[in-house]
Protein backbone atom coordinates (compact mmCIF):
# COMPACT_ATOMS: atom_id res chain seq x y z
CA UNK A 1 0.00 0.00 0.00
CA UNK A 2 1.47 3.56 -0.96
CA UNK A 3 2.68 5.56 2.01
CA UNK A 4 1.86 8.56 0.34
CA UNK A 5 -1.23 7.81 0.15
CA UNK A 6 -1.88 7.12 3.77
CA UNK A 7 0.18 9.96 4.38
CA UNK A 8 -2.03 12.34 2.22
CA UNK A 9 -5.42 11.33 4.35
CA UNK A 10 -3.82 11.66 7.40
CA UNK A 11 -3.59 14.95 6.39
CA UNK A 12 -7.10 15.30 5.64
CA UNK A 13 -7.86 14.29 9.45
CA UNK A 14 -7.69 10.11 9.06
CA UNK A 15 -6.04 8.15 11.58
CA UNK A 16 -3.50 5.51 9.77
CA UNK A 17 -5.80 2.76 10.20
CA UNK A 18 -8.41 4.70 8.85
CA UNK A 19 -6.72 5.01 5.83
CA UNK A 20 -5.32 1.85 5.32
CA UNK A 21 -8.88 0.34 6.11
CA UNK A 22 -10.50 2.62 3.31
CA UNK A 23 -7.79 1.78 0.62
CA UNK A 24 -8.12 -1.43 1.23
CA UNK A 25 -12.00 -1.63 0.90
CA UNK A 26 -10.90 0.75 -2.83
CA UNK A 27 -8.93 -2.86 -3.42
CA UNK A 28 -11.36 -5.35 -2.30
CA UNK A 29 -15.09 -4.66 -1.23
CA UNK A 30 -17.87 -5.57 -0.06
CA UNK A 31 -15.61 -7.19 2.83
CA UNK A 32 -15.92 -8.58 6.26
CA UNK A 33 -14.06 -7.09 9.15
CA UNK A 34 -12.35 -10.17 9.31
CA UNK A 35 -10.90 -9.73 5.85
CA UNK A 36 -10.27 -6.09 5.89
CA UNK A 37 -8.18 -6.99 9.24
CA UNK A 38 -6.14 -9.55 6.64
CA UNK A 39 -5.72 -7.25 3.76
CA UNK A 40 -5.22 -3.54 5.57
CA UNK A 41 -3.04 -4.53 8.37
CA UNK A 42 -5.05 -3.16 10.78
CA UNK A 43 -4.87 -5.29 14.18
CA UNK A 44 -8.57 -7.02 14.59
CA UNK A 45 -9.02 -5.69 17.79
CA UNK A 46 -9.58 -2.49 16.16
CA UNK A 47 -11.14 -3.24 12.81
CA UNK A 48 -14.79 -2.97 13.70
CA UNK A 49 -13.84 0.22 15.88
CA UNK A 50 -12.26 1.63 12.65
CA UNK A 51 -14.57 0.83 10.34
CA UNK A 52 -17.68 2.33 12.42
CA UNK A 53 -14.94 5.52 12.07
CA UNK A 54 -15.43 5.66 8.13
CA UNK A 55 -18.90 5.44 8.24
CA UNK A 56 -18.74 7.99 10.63
CA UNK A 57 -17.03 9.86 8.32
CA UNK A 58 -19.05 9.05 5.26
CA UNK A 59 -15.98 7.41 3.65
CA UNK A 60 -17.88 3.73 3.53
CA UNK A 61 -20.81 2.14 4.10
CA UNK A 62 -22.32 -1.04 6.16
CA UNK A 63 -24.21 -3.45 3.80
CA UNK A 64 -26.11 -6.14 5.50
CA UNK A 65 -26.60 -9.03 4.11
CA UNK A 66 -27.92 -12.77 4.78
CA UNK A 67 -24.04 -13.95 5.46
CA UNK A 68 -23.31 -11.17 7.57
CA UNK A 69 -22.31 -7.25 7.51
CA UNK A 70 -19.60 -6.59 5.03
CA UNK A 71 -18.29 -2.69 4.26
CA UNK A 72 -17.63 -1.08 1.31
CA UNK A 73 -15.88 2.37 0.24
CA UNK A 74 -17.90 5.37 -0.83
CA UNK A 75 -16.57 6.20 -4.26
CA UNK A 76 -13.49 9.01 -3.99
CA UNK A 77 -14.90 11.42 -6.14
CA UNK A 78 -18.39 11.27 -4.27
CA UNK A 79 -16.25 11.36 -0.56
CA UNK A 80 -13.71 13.89 -1.66
CA UNK A 81 -16.62 16.39 -2.84
CA UNK A 82 -17.73 15.79 0.64
CA UNK A 83 -14.84 16.43 2.23
CA UNK A 84 -14.31 19.64 0.31
CA UNK A 85 -18.00 21.14 1.30
CA UNK A 86 -17.46 20.50 4.90
CA UNK A 87 -13.99 22.10 5.07
CA UNK A 88 -15.51 25.43 2.80
CA UNK A 89 -18.18 25.61 5.24
CA UNK A 90 -15.91 25.25 8.39
CA UNK A 91 -13.39 27.95 6.55
CA UNK A 92 -16.25 30.12 5.64
CA UNK A 93 -17.51 29.99 9.77
CA UNK A 94 -13.90 30.10 10.67
CA UNK A 95 -13.60 33.69 8.70
CA UNK A 96 -16.21 34.95 10.25
CA UNK A 97 -15.63 33.96 13.80
CA UNK A 98 -11.70 35.30 13.61
CA UNK A 99 -12.62 38.50 12.24
CA UNK A 100 -15.11 39.08 15.02
CA UNK A 101 -11.74 38.89 17.33
CA UNK A 102 -9.73 41.64 15.20
CA UNK A 103 -11.81 44.39 16.28
CA UNK A 104 -8.71 44.49 18.48
CA UNK A 105 -6.00 47.24 17.15
CA UNK A 106 -3.59 45.30 15.28
CA UNK A 107 0.46 44.53 16.46
CA UNK A 108 2.64 46.20 14.85
CA UNK A 109 5.54 43.92 14.08
CA UNK A 110 8.36 43.37 11.68
CA UNK A 111 8.82 40.55 9.65
CA UNK A 112 12.54 39.74 9.17
CA UNK A 113 13.52 37.87 5.82
CA UNK A 114 16.74 35.90 5.12
CA UNK A 115 17.76 35.00 1.40
CA UNK A 116 17.49 36.53 -2.19
CA UNK A 117 15.43 34.42 -3.18
CA UNK A 118 12.54 34.90 -0.72
CA UNK A 119 13.52 38.62 -0.45
CA UNK A 120 12.53 38.86 -4.21
CA UNK A 121 9.05 36.79 -3.68
CA UNK A 122 7.99 39.41 -0.94
CA UNK A 123 9.17 41.97 -3.69
CA UNK A 124 7.44 40.89 -6.24
CA UNK A 125 4.11 40.33 -3.79
CA UNK A 126 3.92 43.54 -3.03
CA UNK A 127 3.86 44.69 -6.01
CA UNK A 128 1.54 42.88 -7.10
CA UNK A 129 -0.90 43.90 -5.12
CA UNK A 130 -0.07 47.38 -5.17
CA UNK A 131 -3.34 49.60 -6.08
CA UNK A 132 -2.57 53.10 -6.03
CA UNK A 133 1.31 53.87 -6.14
CA UNK A 134 4.80 52.16 -5.05
CA UNK A 135 8.12 54.21 -4.33
CA UNK A 136 11.17 52.06 -5.11
CA UNK A 137 14.86 52.46 -4.71
CA UNK A 138 17.13 49.94 -6.02
CA UNK A 139 20.82 49.23 -7.83
CA UNK A 140 20.31 48.57 -10.79
CA UNK A 141 21.48 45.19 -11.00
CA UNK A 142 18.04 44.18 -9.09
CA UNK A 143 16.16 46.13 -12.04
CA UNK A 144 15.87 43.12 -14.59
CA UNK A 145 14.20 40.60 -12.45
CA UNK A 146 11.25 43.27 -11.08
CA UNK A 147 10.71 45.29 -14.87
CA UNK A 148 7.68 42.95 -15.57
CA UNK A 149 5.97 43.14 -11.80
CA UNK A 150 6.26 47.21 -12.25
CA UNK A 151 5.20 47.08 -15.71
CA UNK A 152 2.30 45.11 -15.15
CA UNK A 153 1.71 47.40 -11.90
CA UNK A 154 1.83 50.59 -14.57
CA UNK A 155 -1.04 48.50 -16.49
CA UNK A 156 -3.70 48.14 -13.49
CA UNK A 157 -2.78 52.05 -13.50
CA UNK A 158 -0.53 52.54 -10.25
CA UNK A 159 2.26 55.23 -9.87
CA UNK A 160 5.37 54.07 -9.87
CA UNK A 161 8.49 55.97 -9.11
CA UNK A 162 11.96 54.26 -9.03
CA UNK A 163 14.97 55.45 -7.79
CA UNK A 164 18.81 54.52 -9.01
CA UNK A 165 22.03 55.12 -9.59
CA UNK A 166 21.78 55.20 -13.26
CA UNK A 167 19.01 55.51 -15.71
CA UNK A 168 16.12 53.05 -16.16
CA UNK A 169 14.05 52.16 -19.14
CA UNK A 170 10.38 51.92 -17.36
CA UNK A 171 7.76 52.93 -19.61
CA UNK A 172 4.50 54.72 -17.85
CA UNK A 173 6.65 55.11 -14.64
CA UNK A 174 9.12 57.37 -13.57
CA UNK A 175 12.27 56.97 -13.32
CA UNK A 176 15.03 59.39 -10.97
CA UNK A 177 18.54 59.05 -11.23
CA UNK A 178 20.59 59.64 -8.61
CA UNK A 179 24.23 59.45 -9.01
CA UNK A 180 26.18 58.32 -6.05
CA UNK A 181 29.98 59.41 -5.11
CA UNK A 182 32.99 56.82 -5.21
CA UNK A 183 32.81 56.91 -1.14
CA UNK A 184 29.37 56.16 -0.62
CA UNK A 185 28.77 53.20 -2.96
CA UNK A 186 29.82 50.71 0.08
CA UNK A 187 27.09 52.03 1.45
CA UNK A 188 24.03 52.34 -1.41
CA UNK A 189 25.35 48.76 -2.23
CA UNK A 190 25.09 47.16 1.31
CA UNK A 191 21.69 48.75 1.40
CA UNK A 192 20.05 47.35 -1.94
CA UNK A 193 16.45 48.27 -2.16
CA UNK A 194 13.98 50.29 -0.29
CA UNK A 195 9.94 49.47 -1.20
CA UNK A 196 7.30 51.42 0.53
CA UNK A 197 3.58 49.93 -1.35
CA UNK A 198 0.09 52.49 -1.02
CA UNK A 199 1.61 54.06 1.90
CA UNK A 200 0.79 50.80 4.06
CA UNK A 201 4.06 48.79 3.98
CA UNK A 202 7.72 48.48 3.42
CA UNK A 203 10.55 46.21 2.68
CA UNK A 204 14.00 47.36 2.98
CA UNK A 205 16.75 45.00 1.86
CA UNK A 206 20.33 44.79 3.10
CA UNK A 207 23.01 42.82 1.46
CA UNK A 208 25.55 41.42 4.08
CA UNK A 209 27.93 39.80 2.14
CA UNK A 210 28.28 38.80 -2.01
CA UNK A 211 25.74 36.08 -1.60
CA UNK A 212 24.10 36.70 1.75
CA UNK A 213 20.81 39.07 2.05
CA UNK A 214 18.48 40.05 4.62
CA UNK A 215 15.58 42.07 4.76
CA UNK A 216 12.75 43.73 6.93
CA UNK A 217 9.20 44.17 6.02
CA UNK A 218 6.70 46.35 8.49
CA UNK A 219 3.45 47.98 8.09
CA UNK A 220 4.24 49.95 10.82
CA UNK A 221 2.49 53.19 9.78
CA UNK A 222 6.20 55.05 11.78
CA UNK A 223 8.27 53.34 9.57
CA UNK A 224 6.29 53.12 6.24
CA UNK A 225 5.94 57.48 6.88
CA UNK A 226 9.77 57.71 7.56
CA UNK A 227 11.17 55.40 4.27
CA UNK A 228 8.05 57.30 2.25
CA UNK A 229 9.82 60.59 3.39
CA UNK A 230 13.38 59.12 2.68
CA UNK A 231 12.74 58.41 -0.94
CA UNK A 232 9.79 61.55 -1.83
CA UNK A 233 12.39 63.94 -0.11
CA UNK A 234 15.97 62.84 0.59
CA UNK A 235 16.84 61.29 -2.95
CA UNK A 236 16.04 64.72 -4.76
CA UNK A 237 18.97 66.28 -3.01
CA UNK A 238 21.63 65.67 -5.14
CA UNK A 239 19.31 66.95 -8.10
CA UNK A 240 19.33 70.22 -5.72
CA UNK A 241 22.88 70.81 -4.76
CA UNK A 242 23.45 70.12 -8.47
CA UNK A 243 20.83 72.88 -9.07
CA UNK A 244 22.40 75.51 -6.11
CA UNK A 245 26.62 74.63 -7.33
CA UNK A 246 28.53 76.77 -5.42
CA UNK A 247 25.95 78.46 -3.84
CA UNK A 248 25.50 75.49 -2.19
CA UNK A 249 28.14 76.41 0.39
CA UNK A 250 26.47 79.62 1.46
CA UNK A 251 23.45 78.05 1.92
CA UNK A 252 24.64 74.93 3.96
CA UNK A 253 25.75 75.49 7.36
CA UNK A 254 29.70 74.58 8.24
CA UNK A 255 28.50 72.20 10.90
CA UNK A 256 26.38 70.27 8.37
CA UNK A 257 29.05 69.96 5.36
CA UNK A 258 30.20 67.19 6.15
CA UNK A 259 27.20 65.09 6.59
CA UNK A 260 26.26 66.06 3.15
CA UNK A 261 29.48 65.42 1.64
CA UNK A 262 29.33 62.13 3.17
CA UNK A 263 26.44 61.77 1.24
CA UNK A 264 26.66 63.62 -1.89
CA UNK A 265 29.48 65.81 -2.65
CA UNK A 266 32.95 65.84 -1.06
CA UNK A 267 33.50 69.33 -2.50
CA UNK A 268 30.85 70.97 0.17
CA UNK A 269 33.17 70.44 2.71
CA UNK A 270 36.18 72.73 0.67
Amino acid sequence: MRNDMVDHLVELGFSEYEAKAYLALLRESPATGYQLAKISGVPRSMIYEVLGKLTARGAAMKLRQDSGAKYAPVAPDEFLDHVEREHETLVASLRDELSSLHAIPDMEYVWNIEGHDNIMAKVEEMIEQASAYIYLSLLPATYPALRSSLERAIERGVQVILYSTDELDLPGGRVVATPVPQEAHERVEGLWLVLVVDGEEVLIGELLTKNQARASWTGSPLFVFVAEHHLRTDLYLPHVLALLGDQALEIIREEDRKLFAQAFESRLCG
